[in-house]
């Protein structure tokens, strides 16, 4: 259950955007519907609309998961656990060390993680049902919780062998016998996304204190109507940020660290840009959303990162940002600080899916796999 004394939602104002926006007539639980997942699932793994807490778009309680379901999120751990040692950062490791035991058997129950995860930065894990609003999640943030979808990918197989071996059965019970194509990508975070990916951040301090920064910067974007340009910090650090340790890139974002395939891209391939993070450069970027980052944004330390951002006014930026983005994804400046200029091959070669990028990624495989 929410807590009803927390500070009030911001009013989005001139700058709604509701990504759950639902078809006209069909409402929460109707076809295309916040909850339509989860009402439609078997017996016994049901949730309905008294299931949904309205004010903070959260879910009372998780789903009762399926064996299938679980099996998913163990190889999804196993496989990107394998991936960690030497490119995830020192904080990650430390985090995920802690909650390592409660990932391996399936997926977690956020009761356990609260368990390990509040006393150490006071932050909690909540389900929501899919992606929740702007200002929903920026008041999660500010509050320290840390909103989750509570679903898991892979109910819609594309390959022809398991689509064939799961003839006939509903989504949630849609089981895989190998790693499969459309296990390791989507653009809709789930929960091993949510939770592989962000929680272990969160249990290190500095992190912990940028988040809810983040989400209490989140009411001035709003105010004025810069919430694609404040979006970009986010996605560029939270999500895919690399770090410098001991003269070498980590990895600390979790769009990263839940991605095989991105953990070996950000890190060895010679195509994207790799830049010094700087917030009013970030702030101007445009981003790639269906494939892999064109740019790479590096911070010094986790501290480093809370010092130039948490405690900054960007109100000065607002006022001067044009709407929109001012550099493409694979801008280079003259005032970058640059790490490594990237041939940009992987985007010219037409990205996922087109043969020469395929080529790229299986040479990284064979490299680094």
């Amino acid at each position: 259950m929410l807590d009803h004394a927390a500070s009030p939602i911001p009013d989005m104002g001139s700058a709604y955007y509701d990504p759950l926006k639902q078809e006209e007539g069909h409402g929460l639980t109707g076809p295309g519907g916040a909850l339509h997942r989860y009402a439609i699932r078997p017996e016994g793994y049901r949730l309905s609309d008294e299931d949904f807490e309205r004010e903070g778009w959260t879910l009372k309680r998780q789903p009762t998961y399926t064996e299938a379901e679980h099996a998913r999120w163990r190889i999804l751990f196993e496989n990107q656990r394998k991936m960690l040692p030497g490119r995830a950062c020192k904080d990650f490791m430390r985090g995920f060390e802690a909650l390592e035991h409660l990932f391996k058997q399936g997926i977690p129950n956020f009761d356990d993680i609260n368990t390990i995860l509040e006393p150490a930065t006071g932050w909690t894990v909540v389900p929501v049902p899919e992606l929740i609003p702007d200002n929903v999640f920026f008041w999660h943030l500010e509050n320290r919780r840390f909103p989750a979808g509570a679903f898991i990918r892979g109910g819609k197989p594309q390959t022809q062998k398991v689509i064939e071996a799961n003839q006939g059965r509903a989504p949630e019970h849609v089981e895989y016998t190998a790693v499969e194509d459309d296990l390791f990508y989507l653009q809709e975070p789930d929960i091993f996304h949510d939770v592989f990916g962000h929680v272990p951040m969160l249990m290190d301090p500095f992190f912990a204190d940028y988040i809810q920064a983040y989400g209490e910067g989140g009411r001035r974007a709003i105010e004025y109507n810069r919430l694609k340009n404040f979006g970009a910090i986010y996605w560029y650090t939270v999500e895919f940020g690399l770090i410098e340790e001991d003269g070498e890139l980590r990895v600390y974002g979790a769009g990263i660290l839940s991605s095989p395939d991105e953990t070996l891209f950000s890190l060895y391939s010679d195509s994207p840009h790799r830049i010094m993070m700087v917030p009013e450069r970030v702030m101007r970027t445009d981003y790639v959303i269906s494939d892999f980052q064109d740019t790479y944004f590096v911070v010094r330390s986790i501290r480093a990162l809370y010092e130039s951002t948490a405690d900054r006014d960007f109100t000065p930026i607002y006022k001067k940002l044009p709407k929109g983005f001012t550099y493409a994804t694979t801008a280079l400046l003259d005032t970058d600080t640059v790490v490594t200029e990237g041939r940009q091959v992987y985007k010219f070669c037409g990205g996922k899916g087109k043969p020469r990028a395929q080529a790229h990624m299986e040479k990284l495989r064979a490299e680094h796999g």
